[in-house]
């Protein structure tokens, strides 16, 4: 990806190298198309700022104190601060009193849409002030299925798969139950299609709280639901009053 850095007084930030532009684009629009040799070169060093970008996003975080922000235009507009930061590593808000309120897990079979996922949750979680955990790695699992290659003349040969499944997750701490809903309703809205996400949240109640189930004796929707034609709230609606619910509850 092409953009400016942001100086900071210990150095300089990694740069993102996740884009969706190919090769040939990215070269017209700076200087021109290149020799094939400096072709080589090119992509050898954004191969290895591909690496550093990976590896440095899950160990510690870095502090950020910007001295000189860029100045680079856009149409004659100067770029704002939460988008060149984009080209960045997450900025995340430290625990307050390390009270965790949620989990959320990423898996799949690619780790750079594991990554992806991670940082948007993230980011997303930064500018709604929930602070948030490093992205960190699971165990990895590694399956391994062994088919014959065809039947009759070939059933005696065997032909092997392998299947590599990625873990992460990201832990949330110190927020209010409203704002972690807001944050997993926003994340699963704009989710990867090839990308499992798992949610776990943890609720607080009183010690008396299953002394307070046992005086529920009916359970009912809100009004609002009284006229409604959804078949899917009529059922809900019916399961709620049904004996069985009342007595496995």
């Amino acid at each position: 990806m092409i953009g400016t850095r942001v100086r900071l007084g210990s150095g300089i930030l990694p740069l993102r190298s996740f884009t969706t532009r190919s090769s040939a684009l990215l070269q017209k629009e700076q200087k021109g198309f290149k020799t094939p040799e400096e072709y080589v070169k090119q992509v050898k060093q954004d191969k290895r700022k591909h690496q550093k970008f990976k590896k440095s996003l899950l160990e510690a975080e870095f502090k950020y104190e910007p001295k000189v922000l860029s100045s680079e235009n856009v149409e004659g507009k100067v770029v704002p601060l939460n988008v060149e930061l984009l080209q960045y590593k997450p900025l995340r808000i430290e625990p307050t009193h390390g009270d965790e309120v949620a989990t959320l897990q990423f898996k799949g079979h690619e780790e750079d849409d594991l990554i992806r996922a991670g940082e948007f949750a993230l980011r997303a979680a930064f500018y709604l002030g929930i602070p948030m955990s490093t992205l960190k790695s699971l165990k990895t699992q590694k399956t391994l299925y062994t088919v014959i290659k065809a039947p009759f003349a070939m059933a005696k040969s065997k032909q092997n798969f392998h299947r590599t499944t990625y873990f992460k997750e990201v832990k949330a701490y110190d927020a209010n139950p409203e704002l972690i809903d807001l944050w997993l309703s926003y994340i699963n809205r704009y989710k990867l299609e090839n990308v499992e996400y798992n949610a776990s949240i943890v609720a607080h109640e009183s010690l008396t709280f299953h002394e307070e189930l046992k005086k529920l004796d009916e359970f009912k929707l809100p009004e609002a639901y009284d006229d409604i034609q959804d078949p899917i709230a009529k059922k809900v609606k019916e399961l709620l009053g049904s004996a069985s619910f009342k007595r496995h509850l």
